[in-house]
């Protein structure tokens, strides 16, 4: 008999791959209709928001999980996002919903202020 998986599963797998750049592992724990709102961006599929990932990937030097919850079909993880801009360190909060063992829905909140300026350049 197999174990179902977690919420808690699913959205660590996820949080790990994107983190430690593996974009291919971290697409697979998305629905490919991946509903994603963030401060700056809104996609409505998994490939147009892991290409975005992708590219924000690219100026972090690390993150620090600081909290997670987990619930039965939902997730909430509040991280530090070092990143090598002038935007320093951005604290995250990011909350998902999932249907079975994929994320279906991200909602991404932190202050955007300085990665604006940073896109107006």
């Amino acid at each position: 008999m197999t174990e179902a998986v977690t919420a808690r599963d699913t959205v660590r797998a996820y949080y790990e791959s994107w983190t430690r750049g593996d974009m291919a592992k971290a697409r697979s724990h998305l629905a490919d209709n991946l509903d994603f709102q963030g401060p700056i961006d809104r996609f409505g599929s998994a490939d147009a928001f892991v290409a975005a990932l992708t590219g924000f990937a690219g100026m972090l030097i690390r993150t620090e999980l600081i909290q997670e919850f987990y619930a039965d079909n939902e997730a909430a993880l509040l991280y530090d996002c070092v990143t090598a801009s002038p935007a320093g360190t951005l604290r995250t909060a990011e909350f998902f919903r999932l249907e079975g063992a994929r994320i279906v829905q991200i909602r991404l909140v932190f202050d955007a202020s300085e990665l604006r300026k940073l896109m107006a350049r």
